[in-house]
C-alpha cells in the first residue's frame, strides 16, 4: 500500500522549503553584508583625514604650488617695481653699513701685533674702497637685482629654493604618517592612487547595493510568510511547525548579530580658505567612521584586555544573543522531550523561566537610542566646527553619515519573531500540560 501524504504534511513540507530557501538567502546576505562592511571601511580609511588635511605632504604640495605661482607670476612693473626697489635699496644699504662695522670690529680685536696689522689693512681698504661711493651705487645695484629677477630662470631657481624650504620645514616639524593600511588597500584593489581606489571601491559598493536590498527584502518576506502560514493554520500547529518557527527566528538572529547594525561617520565634504590670494582646498575628508556588528563590538570589548570591558562584552553576548537562542532551543527540547531531557533543570529553566532574563528587545532599543545619540552628537559637533571655522574665514561643508544598517532591522525582526515563536511554544507547552491526566 502506497503511503498517502496528508494536507497537513504538504503544508509542513512547504514550510520546510520556505525555511531552507530563507536560510540559503540569509547565508548569502551575511556574506554580502560582511563584504560591504569591508568596502565601506576601506573607503573610509582611504579618505581618512590623516592622509589628507592632517598630512603635511599635502600642505607642502598646495603651499609650494601657490608660492611657485606667485613667484613666476610676480609683476615687476609700476608701483610693484618701485616698492620692491625701495625695499632692496634699504636692505643693500643696511648690508653695506653692517659689513663695514663688522670688519672694523674684527680689525680691533686680537693681540697688539694683530691689531697693528689689521689697522694697516683697514687703512689700505679705506683708500681703495670708498664707503660713500658704495652707498651711492645702491640704486644701481637694486636695479640690476630687479633685472635679474625678471629672468625666467632666476624665478624658477627662487621657486625651487622656497619649495625646498617648505619641505624641510614640514619634515622637521611633522611626524611621518603610517601608510601601511593605505598601501594594503592599494594592493587589495590593484590601484596606485587615491582617486583610482576610490572609484573602484565606490563602484563595487554601488553594484552590491541592489543585490543586498533584494536579499534583505526576500529574507524578511520569507520569514513573514513562514509565520503567516503557521498563524493561518494555527488550529493545526504541531511540534514540527513550532520547531520551524524557532529555526526561522534563529536564522534572523544570525543575520542580525553577524552583520553591521549601525554606521557612524563624520566627514568634511569641503574645506577651503585663501592663502596669498590663492585657494587652499581639501575635499572628502573622513574624521571618524565605524561600522560594527554585535559580534564585532563584543570581540573589541573582550580584546581590550581590561576586566570591566571584557565583562561588558560577555554580558552583551550572554543576555542579548545566547539567552534568546537557548530559550528557543530549550522550548523545542521541552516539547519533544528527547531522551527524557524535559525534566532537566537547565531545560526547564530556559524553557519556562528565562524569558525575563533575555534582553534582546532591550538591545534593539539601546542600539536605536545609540543611533539617535550619535546622530545628534555628531551633527552638533560638526555644526560647532563649521561655525568656528567660518569665524576664522575658513569655508567648511560637513556631512553626518550616521545611519542604521541592515543588521539592525534583521535583529529587530528576530526580536519580533522570537516573541511570537516563544508565545506559541509556551501556549503549546501550557496546553500539553493541561491535557495531562492528574
Amino acid at each position: 500500500m502506497s503511503a498517502t501524504i496528508t494536507p497537513q504534511w504538504r503544508i509542513t513540507f512547504g514550510l520546510v522549503l520556505i525555511l531552507v530557501l530563507m536560510a540559503g538567502l540569509s547565508a548569502q546576505l551575511i556574506l554580502d553584508l560582511r563584504a560591504h562592511q569591508q568596502l565601506t571601511q576601506d573607503r573610509a580609511e582611504l579618505k581618512h583625514v590623516k592622509y589628507g588635511l592632517l598630512n603635511a605632504d599635502n600642505w607642502v604640495v598646495q603651499v609650494t604650488d601657490i608660492v611657485e605661482t606667485k613667484v613666476r607670476g610676480l609683476e615687476l612693473e609700476g608701483q610693484n617695481r618701485v616698492a620692491l626697489k625701495r625695499s632692496l635699496e634699504r636692505m643693500l644699504h643696511t648690508l653695506i653699513v653692517e659689513a663695514d662695522r663688522y670688519m672694523r670690529e674684527q680689525n680691533r680685536s686680537g693681540n697688539w701685533l694683530r691689531r697693528v696689522t689689521n689697522r694697516f689693512k683697514q687703512s689700505v681698504a679705506d683708500q681703495l674702497v670708498d664707503l660713500n661711493t658704495l652707498k651711492a651705487g645702491v640704486p644701481q645695484y637694486a636695479e640690476e637685482i630687479l633685472k635679474e629677477l625678471e629672468k625666467p630662470e632666476a624665478r624658477a631657481e627662487l621657486g625651487d629654493f622656497l619649495e625646498q624650504v617648505v619641505r624641510d620645514l614640514s619634515q622637521s616639524t611633522f611626524a611621518r604618517v603610517d601608510r601601511s593600511l593605505l598601501e594594503a588597500i592599494h594592493a587589495r584593489y590593484g590601484c596606485s592612487e587615491k582617486l583610482a581606489c576610490d572609484a573602484a571601491i565606490t563602484q563595487r559598493i554601488s553594484d552590491n547595493q541592489p543585490r543586498i536590498q533584494q536579499l534583505v527584502t526576500a529574507v524578511l518576506l520569507l520569514s513573514a510568510l513562514l509565520f503567516y502560514c503557521v498563524v493561518v493554520t494555527r488550529h493545526e500547529v504541531n511540534k514540527t511547525r513550532l520547531g520551524l518557527l524557532a529555526l526561522c527566528a534563529s536564522v534572523l538572529m544570525l543575520c542580525g548579530v553577524l552583520t553591521p547594525m549601525i554606521e557612524v561617520e563624520a566627514r568634511i565634504s569641503e574645506l577651503q580658505f585663501m592663502l596669498l590670494g590663492e585657494p587652499v582646498l581639501f575635499t572628502d575628508e573622513v574624521f571618524y567612521f565605524q561600522s560594527k556588528s554585535v559580534l564585532d563590538v563584543v570581540a573589541i570589548l573582550v580584546q581590550t584586555g581590561t576586566a570591566d570591558m571584557a565583562l561588558v562584552g560577555i554580558l552583551i553576548m550572554t543576555f542579548s544573543v545566547l539567552f534568546p537562542l537557548a530559550k528557543l532551543a530549550a522550548s523545542f527540547v521541552y516539547m519533544h522531550n528527547p531522551a527524557g531531557m524535559r525534566n532537566s533543570v537547565v531545560t526547564r529553566f530556559f524553557a519556562l523561566k528565562s524569558g525575563k532574563w533575555s534582553m534582546a528587545d532591550v538591545m534593539v532599543i539601546a542600539i536605536f537610542m545609540a543611533y539617535v545619540g550619535f546622530n545628534g552628537l555628531i551633527s552638533s559637533q560638526l555644526f560647532e566646527f563649521t561655525e568656528d571655522a567660518a569665524a576664522a574665514g575658513v569655508e567648511v561643508l560637513t556631512t553626518n553619515g550616521t545611519s542604521l544598517q541592515a543588521g539592525f532591522f534583521m535583529f529587530l525582526a528576530f526580536c519580533m519573531a522570537n516573541l511570537f515563536a516563544s508565545s506559541l511554544i509556551e501556549s503549546a507547552i501550557a496546553r500539553e500540560t493541561a491535557e495531562k491526566p492528574t
